[in-house]
């Protein structure tokens, strides 16, 4: 992959999406490339290029990678509803102007052919979507900052005024 697929991917992987205006390379949001933009700068004639070389009809498939990167996280031991997947799939495709997967049974054929096992109650090993792991670890920081550490049980006998003083 040389620098210009590269920055391309970086930038679409931060949610951002690339098109041309006239002669202008747009991105938005423009935070999904504020860190790289002398890069943008320098790469910009192939970066034009390489958008408008891309075809006009990009596969689901594409669509699913490009989804996966923006808007999951790949962790083990951990799984992903697919319908929880599959309806932020949907809502992703449609707000990037790309095709829906017909159907959640034909998205998950695709997910099991990208090598993710999907159980028979519509789990799926390893992949979840960001804002729920983002979720689940902020849940895990509030309670690890609430808990008090453990009291010898003596200490706690005192309290109650049970034990030997």
């Amino acid at each position: 992959m040389n620098e210009a697929q590269e920055l391309i991917r970086i930038v679409e992987s931060r949610g951002g999406r690339l098109t041309i205006e006239g002669e202008k390379l747009v991105i938005e949001p423009l935070s999904a490339a504020l860190p790289l933009a002398d890069s943008l700068r320098t790469y910009k004639p192939e970066i034009v290029a390489l958008l408008q070389s891309r075809t006009a009809q990009e596969t689901e498939s594409d669509a699913l990678g490009l989804w996966m990167l923006a808007r999951c996280v790949y962790r083990d031991r951990s799984w992903g509803g697919v319908g929880a997947l599959y309806l932020d799939l949907a809502r992703w495709c449609a707000e990037q102007g790309r095709p829906v997967p017909a159907s959640r049974r034909a998205f998950t054929a695709e997910l099991q052919a990208e090598g993710f096992a999907v159980s028979a109650d519509g789990l799926v090993y390893g992949l979840m979507l960001r804002e729920d792991a983002e979720a689940c670890e902020r849940s895990i920081a509030t309670l690890a900052a609430s808990e008090t550490p453990a009291q010898p049980k003596a200490a706690k006998l005192r309290k109650a005024g049970r034990g030997r003083a």
